[in-house]
């Protein structure tokens, strides 16, 4: 498999290493890839606030399961005005002040390096979070191996990774440029955790006031349909369906 050779070299020599574990499939098969190497490593993961539900237990699952030690930091982002704010640098700004505190726990700990699941297919004007990666000295292996999502793929099925859903925080659903309030999150995430045991795929709960937009695979729309009512229960006054389907780069501005 391309790339797979040059990642377990990055990682010998990148430890002992903190992973930047988010729970979701590409930081969970670097931690997979840094057991299998035999390295040393600890997975750290941040408690935002912003975190989509089950992403966090999904982190400490994947973490317990291949016995590799585990920290959770808890850290608000609303604090931070940039992104309770939304303004156009929320993303720069949440993943900068993330990756910092990576940094100080794995100085804490011992640890030379902080690597994390970015890969050659993530697009620095769809993640401008990659400019605070650069800056603050963080590995990407998986960029720098050239493995783009299908090799991380590939890999996770030999290292017996599940694959998950994409996933992002919970602040991509609301508009740019509109407050993010501890309200407006909490009534995505339910809503996101609501539709996600009726379909499967990835679902997104855009959010402006109290009015949502459902994205998901279009096959799914009949299903969609009959839980809207359930969804509108949650608190929302009005809730439509997104005719075409999920689309990706939530942080940039929308209207339905």
């Amino acid at each position: 498999m391309a790339g797979v050779s040059g990642l377990d070299e990055v990682l010998r020599s990148s430890a002992p290493f903190v992973i930047a574990l988010s729970g979701g499939t590409d930081s969970s098969v670097l931690l997979a890839g840094a057991r299998r190497c035999g390295v040393r490593a600890i997975a750290v993961s941040v408690d935002t606030g912003l975190t989509p539900p089950g992403e966090l237990a999904a982190a400490r699952e994947s973490a317990d399961r291949l016995g590799v030690p585990h920290v959770t930091i808890p850290l608000d982002m609303l604090t931070l005005p940039e992104v309770r704010e939304n303004r156009p640098d929320r993303c720069y700004a949440c993943k900068r002040a993330m990756m910092e505190a990576i940094i100080c726990e794995a100085e804490r700990r011992g640890c030379r390096t902080v690597i994390d699941g970015t890969h050659a297919d993530d697009r620095p004007g769809v993640r401008p979070g990659i400019r605070a990666l650069r800056e603050l000295g963080v590995r990407s292996p998986f960029v720098e191996c050239g493995m783009g999502k299908a090799d991380i793929e590939a890999l996770a099925a030999e290292l017996g990774v599940a694959v998950r859903p994409p996933s992002a925080c919970l602040a991509t659903r609301i508009p740019a440029g509109e407050a993010i309030t501890r309200e407006s999150l909490a009534l995505v995430g339910a809503a996101e955790a609501l539709i996600a045991r009726e379909i499967p795929g990835t679902v997104r709960v855009r959010c402006s006031g109290r009015s949502a937009t459902i994205e998901a695979d279009p096959a799914h729309h009949r299903r969609l349909e009959q839980l809207i009512g359930a969804v509108k229960d949650l608190g929302f006054s009005g809730v439509v369906i997104a005719r075409e389907g999920y689309r990706e780069g939530g942080a940039d501005p929308w209207t339905r």
